[in-house]
């Protein structure tokens, strides 16, 4: 019975959110409050990852979340509705609900990539370095964004307001706060499994002490890759509507 506890717990709490939020109990402004509370939960236990458990000091989290969150919002918008900026949807409004899971596990996967490629220079590096490669990194990111004018350049990449749209009319759900909720859970349980799997041991050894654990066989150049990958995947947030020098600083 304790087992089924929390999930209880959690699926009592969906319940009530879904039933606020379609019957007026709870307006904008709170779920917006609600639903910024679930995207900072993600990224500060994502971070936790780096900071935390590993004991780097990471400052480049806001370049990885911008990458999974653009990538997601173009191919929403590319897939699912009409735009200035591509015209005509690849694959039509109908399909947003069904397949906007993938578009964030894209999304996911991209941020990903960018996290491995910013990892594999930073092995040698400790301290104020990573710092400084990370904040090089995501600044790098800022100013590639800034000037790709077919994504909104410094204004920011409009058009999931349509895409949210077309799931609402397919299906009369209040989607975004599902999609927060869900990203919110899943990613704690994803960060939780991580670190109690043999490599999150891995990743406690090397923030204790990193020559004691590679004599006690930790891969740690693996182990810190892995970590860094999952930390910037299950940190990258819902899609949305954003301006890339909101979250630069």
């Amino acid at each position: 019975m304790k087992r089924l506890t929390v999930p209880g717990l959690l699926a009592l709490l969906f319940a009530v959110l879904l039933w606020s939020c379609a019957t007026g109990a709870l307006n904008i402004y709170w779920q917006s409050v609600i639903m910024f509370m679930g995207i900072n939960i993600i990224l500060s236990s994502s971070l936790n990852i780096i900071n935390g458990n590993m004991g780097e000091f990471s400052c480049g989290h806001a370049g990885f979340m911008a990458v999974g969150a653009y990538v997601s919002s173009v191919l929403s918008v590319a897939l699912f509705v009409k735009s200035s900026a591509f015209g005509e949807p690849l694959l039509g409004p109908a399909y947003a609900v069904w397949l906007f899971p993938l578009v964030l596990l894209a999304g996911g996967l991209a941020a990903s990539a960018v996290g491995l490629i910013v990892a594999i220079p930073s092995f040698k590096t400790r301290g104020d370095y990573l710092a400084i490669i990370t904040i090089a990194a995501s600044y790098i990111v800022k100013s590639t964004i800034e000037n790709i004018g077919a994504i909104g350049g410094a204004r920011g990449f409009m058009g999931m307001g349509g895409v949210m749209n077309a799931m609402t009319d397919t299906v009369h759900l209040p989607w975004i706060m599902i999609w927060v909720f869900v990203g919110t859970v899943f990613s704690v349980w994803l960060i939780r499994r991580f670190i109690y799997s043999t490599f999150g041991r891995g990743v406690d050894a090397i923030c204790q002490d990193e020559i004691a654990a590679e004599i006690m066989s930790v891969n740690t150049n693996r182990v810190k890759l892995v970590a860094f990958m999952v930390s910037v995947r299950s940190g990258r947030p819902r899609p949305a509507d954003c301006s890339p020098t909101s979250w630069a600083m």
